[in-house]
């Protein structure tokens, strides 16, 4: 701020001041007042008014500052409810108590030949379209719409000696599956539950892990063991769950090894199918999907199959049974398959079959040869005591039947072929004579499922020696023992398969009373 310059002072001019002049009486002070006040009451009515105000103010402060203060607890956050962890879901949408499944992230994949269709309420009446699991020794499906529909489980027909025999199996088999859930052909014994008792023996080679793990599946599931319901439910679960894990990409269960490489998808192909029959769990579906592809793919156009992942021409009548009825448990799963794959396989059936009735086995050994062997088992087990492609020819028929149009095999046009394929099949009964050669588990598993369809005589006198050579050579004679419930691993593929196999095939053989109902009805 600038400095203002100081005014001085003027004097007061005194000599012309005259103070009675300028000083007021109290009449004049009183009576100034006076006129004053009106503006001065209403200045004092103002100033008393916002006292009053700032008073209250001020009370009402000290009310506020005097109360007492409630303090108010914040309310706990509700606790975090925990919802339970969803399981994942089996071949039925309900917790179990097992191992389950564990999801895994799979894509779908687009074939040519399987899509998800079919008759949700398996109410056709068309072949393939049955609600009938016809699921031979492992072979699933069954043509014959409603009357091929599945008989009564675990004991129905069968016979107190023949459920014995089962039950007997299905334990041995149970006490053997490896943890991880599969059955391990060459190292079963290290599952032994009697340590002080002789190992059990007859191993079999490894590279066939896959397809007697899926025999064995096979063999709990036709008993009434699914994946959530029955004794052994829990063997079920981890058995599909292996698999499952050990599928590759391109949908094969297992490893290439060779040969055994198809015989070993189509059986494991068929367990999945029957696992995902009775629960439909949609986790199932895409690894049965994948796995029909691999078999689709794997064809022959215009023909069947035989060793190779990729079409090569070769063809053979014992693997295209298996894949047969490989893609009968899809299709009764409601999958679509072409049926041209069915007529196909028919007319490789009728190029491969004699005069006498008998099929043969591929083109190189011509119509009506015998079944193969391992060369080292040419001698020991000689062909001609089994007519295994014979039996495998005549259950593909059946099971092919369209019942639509065919309803007594008098009346089917194939008739007389299936007629001559059953006469063979009794002409070479079921013979246990491991000595002799005559032992062929494989043959006695297509023999009796095809057998029992055809009934009549043929199927009394097949009953009859099948059960002889079974009953009379399971291993029953200690409770207590590592091989209660088993049979030895005779026969041409006995040392492939080992214990495992018998003992699951076995097992299937003794189940044919009731997993499934008559394509045509009894004869």
């Amino acid at each position: 701020m600038s400095e203002q310059p100081i005014q001085p002072i003027q004097p007061l001019d005194v000599e012309y001041h005259r103070s009675w002049e300028t000083d007021k009486s109290f009449n004049d002070v009183l009576a100034d007042t006076l006129s004053k006040a009106p503006y001065l009451l209403v200045s004092l009515a103002i100033h008393g008014l916002g006292a009053l105000i700032l008073a209250g103010f001020a009370f009402l402060r000290s009310q506020e500052q005097e109360a007492p203060t409630i303090e108010m607890a914040a309310a706990p956050p509700p606790p975090e409810i925990e919802e339970p962890e969803e399981e994942p879901e089996e071949i039925v949408e309900e917790i179990i108590e097992e191992p389950v499944l564990q999801e895994t992230e799979m894509e779908e994949v687009e074939q040519e030949t399987v899509e998800e269709m079919g008759d949700p309420d398996f109410l056709s009446d068309a072949p393939f379209d049955s609600d009938a699991w016809n699921n031979d020794v492992g072979l699933g499906g069954g043509a014959g719409g409603l009357r091929g529909g599945r008989g009564g489980r675990g004991g129905r027909k069968g016979g107190d000696a023949t459920e014995k025999a089962v039950a007997a199996a299905l334990k041995w088999l149970h006490d053997h599956q490896a943890p991880e859930g599969f059955w391990d052909c060459d190292e079963f014994m290290y599952y032994d539950k009697f340590p002080d008792k002789t190992a059990s023996d007859g191993p079999g080679s490894p590279v066939n892990d896959v397809g007697d793990s899926g025999l064995a599946l096979l063999a709990f599931l036709g008993h009434g063991n699914t994946m959530s319901e029955g004794k052994y439910k829990e063997d079920v679960v981890r058995g599909v769950n292996w698999l499952k894990s050990n599928q590759l990409d391109n949908g094969l269960f297992g490893d290439e090894v060779g040969n055994p490489t198809l015989y070993n998808h189509s059986i494991a192909t068929m367990a999945m199918g029957e696992a995902y029959y009775f629960g439909k769990s949609p986790i199932l579906l895409i690894p049965l999907k994948k796995a029909i592809g691999t078999i689709t793919r794997s064809r022959n156009e215009y023909t069947v199959w035989r060793y190779s992942l990729t079409p090569n021409g070769d063809n053979d009548t014992s693997i295209t049974g298996w894949m047969v009825f490989a893609l009968e448990t899809a299709h009764d799963s409601g999958l679509e398959v072409d049926s041209a794959i069915f007529r196909d396989s028919e007319d490789w059936f009728d190029t491969m079959t004699d005069s006498l009735g008998r099929c043969g086995y591929n083109m190189e050994a011509q119509a009506g040869s015998r079944p193969s062997r391992p060369r080292a088992y040419i001698e020991r087990f000689p062909p001609d005591k089994s007519e295994a492609l014979t039996a495998v020819a005549l259950l593909c028929r059946i099971f092919m039947t369209d019942t639509d149009k065919v309803k007594r095999w008098n009346d089917h046009p194939k008739y007389e072929v299936m007629k001559k394929h059953a006469d063979l099949l009794v002409e070479t009964l079921p013979l246990w004579d491991a000595e002799g050669g005559s032992c062929d588990f494989y043959y006695w598993y297509y023999g009796t499922f095809a057998l029992n369809q055809w009934g009549g005589d043929h199927w009394k006198k097949w009953k009859k020696a099948i059960e002889t050579a079974m009953l009379d050579n399971q291993r029953m004679e200690d409770p207590e023992d590592n091989f209660y419930g088993s049979w030895d691993p005779v026969g041409p593929w006995g040392e492939d398969g080992g214990r495992v196999y018998t003992t699951a095939i076995g097992a299937l053989i003794l189940e044919v009373y009731y997993r499934y109902g008559r394509v045509l009805g009894a004869r």
